[in-house]
């Protein structure tokens, strides 16, 4: 009891502080790095529009509500609001201040300088009027009143579809521009990082004709031109006049970015092959949303066109992280990076969606989180792509080795044989230097296949691939030419060391044996060799002609080399 006592009471203590510091005034003799809606009192126009005297009389009968929060946030799709605050000017002089609502999506801005019963200064800008308009060239809703002697209120009235935050500063000119300098500097930095990895992205998709690089040069292009939208950047550099694509182009790209990274999810995780079924659930629930939002377009319905948005793209990062936890799961070994990338990516999200709608305070951590979000998601996501390309890289090269290699006993094959002998060829013929081949063949090998199996026969194989590729010379080129026959070229090698090679060659297989269930296989093979000489215009003219000796070895016996005999 005695704790629920003490809660009650810090909790009307607070409710009491709040009210007070709201109807204090705003000294202008102290500096306000910090938003000021401690500050204010509010009121909504929930009964209907008010002009700025039912503004004032409401205020005066005391129907304004304190703000509880420095940054006021009255959620997506508010009534319009009429803001006040007082500020306090102890000097003798007039000051100029800045006065900034550092929101770049509010339609509509009204502001109103009072003192002594008067309106000395007005302003009126917002999203529904060219960015030209404004008096000060700033993304953010920016006026530089100057304030008399004394006590004066100061009156916004704000409206927009779009999530009301009203983040309001009043500072001197000089240490607004040091605040505003920084947020573009920190913006520079993002739009770099984004732009470079674009860049290199679109290269790596048009060199390796790749659309996973392609889509994700697309999903980070969205998510930068959508930043770039919601921030004033957008409208103040880009389509400064286009007041009908400003107020729109949040929510067509809030929905494109969340597009655009479903197809590049798609496309890194191969969604289509892996799940299927999951792939069926996202194109009905892109169907669906993209209906709805073409209903809120059809009707011009700006409110109900950002809920489908903020809901669709809130949705999104689910899915990106239930598709990386599933990818994961399934052992896909990029995904890992992925699943962490979404789960960067979903927190920015969050944290600056709950505090755009107000579920949580507003600041400019909570607000550029998905900023941050994504600047780690990019990061993860460029490691993750780059890990994929390294084993896309691996398996095409171990590819390309088993097309050169054949597969039983991992000697060149025959297209690997001639692609190295060829050049080498060419170059004994040019210039009149010796080469020589020898061809082999294993003997009664079809017997040894019957009698025991063919495992028992590729095992033969490859322990007398295992025994020449221990014989041959460095240099000397070896194949398995097809079944149970090999070959080696050996450049630089007259007759008498071909020979020679050969029957270092036979005398290792002789030396062979392979177990079997009853015993072991004795092996032994026949041999024939032949050097280049003027009747040999080609490398297959060669090889023909060692086979013709290693014919003569079978008719004589087998395991034994033959070859040309000196006349």
């Amino acid at each position: 009891m005695g704790f629920s006592r003490l809660s009650r009471y810090c909790l009307v203590l607070a409710i009491f502080w709040s009210a007070s510091i709201g109807a204090m005034p705003l000294s202008l003799a102290q500096a306000h790095e910090t938003a000021i809606g401690l500050y204010t009192t509010y009121l909504k126009e929930t009964a209907g529009p008010l002009d700025p005297v039912q503004a004032i009389t409401a205020q005066r009968a005391g129907k304004f509500s304190p703000g509880r929060r420095a940054v006021l946030n009255f959620g997506i799709g508010s009534q319009p609001v009429w803001i006040h605050f007082t500020v306090d000017n102890p000097t003798p002089v007039p000051t100029h201040r800045r006065l900034a609502i550092e929101n770049a999506w509010l339609d509509s801005v009204q502001v109103y300088i009072r003192q002594g019963g008067k309106t000395l200064s007005n302003y009126r800008v917002g999203d529904d009027q060219p960015f030209g308009q404004r008096s000060v060239n700033s993304r953010f809703f920016v006026f530089d009143p100057q304030f008399e002697p004394g006590l004066s209120d100061v009156f916004i009235r704000v409206e927009t579809p779009d999530p009301m935050v009203v983040p309001i500063y009043l500072m001197d000119t000089e240490g607004a521009r040091i605040r505003e300098a920084r947020q573009e500097i920190s913006y520079g930095l993002l739009y770099g990082f984004l732009l470079a990895l674009i860049a290199y992205n679109a290269i790596l998709s048009a060199s390796f004709r790749s659309s996973r690089y392609l889509f994700y040069s697309l999903y980070l292009t969205l998510f930068m031109t959508m930043n770039i939208a919601y921030t004033g950047h957008g409208f103040a550099w880009i389509w400064p006049g286009a007041v009908r694509w400003q107020q729109w182009s949040n929510p067509i790209l809030m929905f494109l970015y969340g597009i655009s990274g479903l197809l590049f999810a798609n496309r890194f995780l191969d969604v289509e092959t892996h799940f299927p079924r999951v792939r069926r659930v996202i194109i009905a629930y892109c169907l669906v949303f993209g209906g709805m939002f073409a209903m809120a377009a059809l009707y011009a319905d700006q409110r109900a066109a950002l809920l489908v948005s903020f809901t669709f793209v809130f949705l999104f990062t689910l899915i990106m992280l239930l598709l990386g936890a599933l990818s994961v799961h399934s052992g896909q070994k990029p995904a890992r990076y992925f699943l962490l990338a979404s789960i960067a990516g979903m927190s920015g999200a969050v944290l600056t969606t709950l505090s755009t709608w107000g579920f949580i305070p507003f600041s400019s951590w909570t607000f550029r989180a998905v900023e941050l979000g994504m600047m780690v998601d990019a990061t993860l996501l460029a490691l993750a792509l780059s890990h994929q390309f390294r084993m896309l890289q691996a398996a095409k090269l171990s590819a390309e080795q088993l097309a050169h290699l054949d597969p039983l006993t991992g000697l060149n094959n025959r297209r690997s044989f001639y692609e190295k002998t060829e050049p080498i060829w060419s170059t004994a013929r040019r210039k009149g230097r010796d080469a020589a081949v020898i061809a082999l063949d294993i003997d009664l090998f079809k017997q040894i296949n019957d009698s025991h199996g063919h495992e028992h026969g590729d095992e033969t194989l490859t322990a007398v691939a295992a025994a020449l590729s221990r014989s041959i010379r460095q240099g000397d080129v070896l194949a398995r030419w097809g079944g149970e026959e090999f070959i080696v070229f050996m450049p630089e090698t007259s007759l008498k060391e071909a020979v020679a090679l050969a029957e270092r060659l036979r005398a290792a297989i002789a030396q062979i044996r392979v177990p079997h269930a009853q015993g072991e296989t004795a092996i032994t093979a026949s041999f024939g060799v032949a050097q280049k000489d003027a009747d040999h215009a080609t490398l297959d003219a060669l090889i023909s002609a060692a086979d013709g000796y290693l014919y003569q070895s079978k008719q004589k016996g087998r395991d034994r080399v033959s070859y040309a005999q000196a006349a």
